[in-house]
């Protein structure tokens, strides 16, 4: 018998002993990371042509070329002013999707079902502190942190103050979609993430293109689209999470969910649900969810000023509409993160839900596995990116070859960039998974603190005439590589393994 042969009847052994449950049972390990990646990829691929949508309707309603840059440059400083706003509520995702995969994999599905009622208490609180937040800082950062000229810096402001009150109504799908997807229900999310974007470009397009009063709300009315998408899709999640139990348990009013699972098998996995008995709050579970959330809060919130830092400097470039373009490269190079990102939800789910079950070996072979085709993915996008860049900024630039020309050599970066940036994502959304956050917060902080802000300021200092935007992405893409060096030194170890959460 070979060592090959050996080691997967290893592997095969210790999977038998600790399988999965639910949808995944008896499924192999690339089966299991098509089925939980599917719906997430799908989901991305919404939000992608959503958030796309938002800007071509704005870029649209420019009403001649200088206008079009403003309005460009005003939505280019919108995307990283919302950033700062959800940083919470991203904290609350990530320790439900933690503490659902784990509790899910080890079978404690009451624990799961309690970890779900939390965090959707928690993501409530997370979107009205994050609406207070955008009405409090949004006029700081736009007028002291960026440099633009009065009229973007309205359209900026127009768009925040509105949208703000899509916070609290997101702050809650979000949660609950987090805590869904750890216990391997990517579809509802993936639905409810549909609704939230259809309902967005139909408002947005009434509230600007309609006939006043409905209508001609311009900015205004695409930040209004985005309120009314969530907050209509809020109240279709948390109906259908309501329901869910009461067909769960019909004819079953005086039993238990333990007593359900015994009756129904081993592989019998109960689908979350909704109850408004169990929504009080419970301090041991919300620290237990926050222990793994806050630091990737504090990682988050450090990279979106390490970010701000960057734009601030990227605005200070003297080239016409310098924020415009970047905005557009940062949401044309999102497409390449839709399989990315639904493939490290994949790895972040079944690293969870394998530790649970006590199978660390098929937990790291699930990383090895998701990274390998992330980087084909987004490596062959980041080809097709580099191949054809004008044909790319055509799309969201109305015409104006100002920011086509100073877009195309950025967007021939990511040629290089994007196999580091798959593998970073797969790494770090498994280790995040695993409830090692804290690692992957220091990991961030120091190189990107290192090469987007000390080696950025000391160029804009030493040689500001020399600093373009395509360099500066070039700095971008040698921090990704560097990152992923020490994020795999980290895989290869075991410690993440060993982990409670």
């Amino acid at each position: 018998m070979s060592a090959g042969d050996a080691r997967e009847g290893i592997i095969r052994g210790k999977a038998a002993r600790a399988r999965l449950g639910g949808k995944l049972a008896g499924l192999s390990l690339p089966r299991q990371i098509a089925v939980i990646a599917f719906w997430p990829f799908l989901e991305q691929l919404l939000s992608f042509f959503v958030t796309s949508s938002d800007l071509f309707i704005a870029t649209k309603i420019g009403v001649d070329a200088q206008d079009t840059i403003n309005i460009s440059d005003g939505m280019g400083a919108v995307v990283f002013i919302m950033w700062f706003g959800f940083v919470i509520q991203g904290s609350i995702m990530m320790g439900a999707t933690a503490i659902v995969s784990r509790m899910t994999g080890a079978r404690d599905y009451p624990q799961a079902q309690h970890g779900l009622h939390q965090a959707a208490m928690l993501g409530l609180l997370a979107g009205t502190i994050s609406c207070g937040l955008l009405f409090t800082c949004s006029d700081f950062l736009v007028t002291h942190v960026l440099t633009m000229n009065e009229t973007a810096r309205a359209y900026a402001l127009q768009y925040v103050y509105m949208a703000a009150f899509a916070a609290p109504f997101s702050g809650v799908v979000f949660a609950i979609n987090a805590a869904l997807r750890g216990s391997g229900d990517t579809r509802l999310p993936f639905w409810i993430m549909m609704s939230v974007g259809i309902l967005n470009v139909i408002f947005s397009v009434i509230f600007v293109f309609a006939d006043a009063p409905l209508g001609g709300w311009r900015i205004g009315g695409i930040a209004a689209g985005t309120v009314c998408g969530y907050g209509i899709s809020m109240c279709i999640l948390l109906f259908i999470m309501l329901r869910r139990r009461k067909k769960i348990f019909t004819g079953r009013k005086n039993e238990s969910l333990e007593e359900l699972v015994r009756e129904r098998g081993e592989h019998y996995a109960p689908p979350l649900y909704l109850s408004f008995s169990h929504l009080r709050p419970d301090m041991g579970m919300q620290k237990r969810i926050l222990k793994i959330g806050l630091p990737q809060a504090v990682e988050v919130f450090g990279m979106w000023g390490i970010q701000m830092f960057c734009l601030s400097i990227i605005s200070e470039l003297p080239v016409k509409g310098v924020l415009g373009v970047h905005n557009i490269a940062v949401r044309i190079e999102s497409l390449s993160f839709l399989p990315g990102f639904a493939i490290g939800m994949a790895a972040s789910t079944l690293v969870g839900q394998y530790l649970g079950a006590r199978n660390a070996l098929m937990a790291r072979i699930t990383i090895w596995k998701c990274m390998r085709y992330a980087v084909i993915f987004m490596t062959g996008l980041g080809v097709l990116f580099s191949a054809f860049p004008a044909l790319f900024m055509e799309i969201f630039s109305n015409g104006s070859t100002t920011l086509i020309d100073t877009g195309i050599p950025v967007l021939r970066t990511m040629l290089v960039v994007e196999p580091f940036f798959a593998a970073c994502i797969v790494m770090k959304m498994s280790l995040r998974g695993a409830g090692d956050t804290r690692r992957v917060m220091l990991i961030s902080y120091g190189i990107m603190g290192f090469f987007r802000v000390v080696c950025t300021w000391v160029w804009f200092r030493l040689a500001p005439e020399t600093m373009t935007l395509w360099g500066i992405w070039l700095v971008f893409a040698f921090e990704m590589a560097v990152q992923s060096a020490i994020l795999y030194k980290i895989v290869k170890g075991r410690s993440w393994t060993k982990l409670q959460v």
